[in-house]
């Protein structure tokens, strides 16, 4: 069946071109140049001799209806004219980003610099802050040794008079506030006993040895309380130096010289006088 169709394709297109060779023949023997009308346009005259001569006329003619026939009958589709491309002149130009000015460096320069120095300025605080926090934290330490080493307990043992002689022995060795803690348990337990006076005394003596003179010059006054004691002398002296380390010396004369006026064969008495001519 296509070989029929193909045949019959063929002899059409054969049977045009005879036509038109015809045409062409007739023209060349009436000697004349004779015009006609283009199929496709309707009173449009065509130059036959410039068409046999190869020229062009100056209208591009439009194709047949025969010749679309036969091109179509020869399987020949003339191609669509295909959009101009556009060039790169005729495209529509990309902005350019624009750079940013000195002037937008420069601040942005002097900005940067600014934040520099506040983190410098800041780090510097912190440095300082932590260096304050250690020396506290040290501080704390050693007053937390300190806390430690004074509430410690010290134990005793034995009757009244045994544990009076282990309070004198660590006044003796210095240990001033674990003797302190023996002397007050002692007064706490019998402050009639024969030995409570003494006990009393070297309570201010332990203040004496530690620098507290204030508080050594209270406990040397009670002593006195004790009317029937044989420290008398001696606390109405230690009382008279604890006024001078005070800078107290109206007191401190008033103390020594009650040493002289009522305990004039003291042995304390030369000690007296010689504190007295000093001042």
């Amino acid at each position: 069946m296509r070989q029929r169709v193909f045949r019959w394709a063929i002899s059409r297109a054969a049977l045009a071109l005879l036509g038109v060779l015809l045409l062409v023949f007739m023209t060349a023997c009436g000697g004349s140049r004779k015009t006609t009308q283009t199929e496709g346009t309707p009173g449009e005259e065509v130059d036959i001799d410039r068409l046999l001569e190869g020229g062009e006329p100056s209208a591009q003619p439009a194709t047949t209806d025969d010749e679309n026939e036969v091109l179509r009958l020869l399987g020949i589709v003339p191609e669509a004219k295909k959009p101009q491309a556009a060039t790169p002149d005729t495209a529509e130009p990309v902005a350019a980003p624009q750079p940013e000015t000195s002037t937008e460096l420069s601040r942005l320069q002097r900005e940067l610099q600014a934040k520099n120095q506040q983190i410098s300025s800041l780090q510097a605080d912190v440095s300082e802050k932590e260096r304050r926090l250690q020396a506290l934290q040290a501080e704390l330490e050693a007053a937390q040794k300190r806390s430690s080493s004074n509430s410690r307990t010290v134990t005793v043992s034995g009757n009244y008079a045994q544990r009076y002689a282990q309070a004198r022995e660590l006044y003796e060795q210095k240990q001033y506030r674990d003797a302190i803690q023996v002397f007050a348990e002692l007064l706490a337990e019998d402050d009639k006993n024969s030995l409570a006076d003494n006990a009393q005394y070297w309570i201010g003596e332990c203040y004496y040895g530690l620098g507290n003179f204030a508080q050594s010059a209270a406990e040397f006054q009670k002593v006195l309380a004790f009317s029937r004691s044989d420290k008398l002398d001696d606390a109405h002296l230690k009382l008279g130096l604890c006024y001078l380390r005070l800078g107290d010396r109206a007191r401190a004369r008033s103390e020594l010289e009650q040493l002289l006026a009522i305990y004039p064969n003291s042995e304390y008495v030369a000690k007296a006088r010689r504190y007295l001519s000093q001042m």
